[in-house]
């Protein structure tokens, strides 16, 4: 049971990180189509540094429950 409720929670943190990385993407996009490549490095770098504490955090929940 413990294998299964680890898989679980690394399917669920790798689903977390990809829809995260697709938000990145999309607001490159639509940011570049405006012509402001400034606010656009800003934002994903925004967004990038972030992720440590979203990665985190989901640690932090497995950790807590397991």
């Amino acid at each position: 049971m413990q294998a299964s409720s680890q898989s679980m929670w690394l399917l669920a943190g790798v689903v977390v990180t990809l829809a995260y990385f697709v938000l990145v993407g999309y607001l490159a996009r639509a940011l570049r189509a405006a012509q402001r490549l400034p606010v656009v490095i800003a934002s994903i770098a925004g967004l990038v540094g972030a992720l440590p504490a979203v990665l985190y955090a989901l640690y932090y929940a497995l950790t807590v429950m397991a």
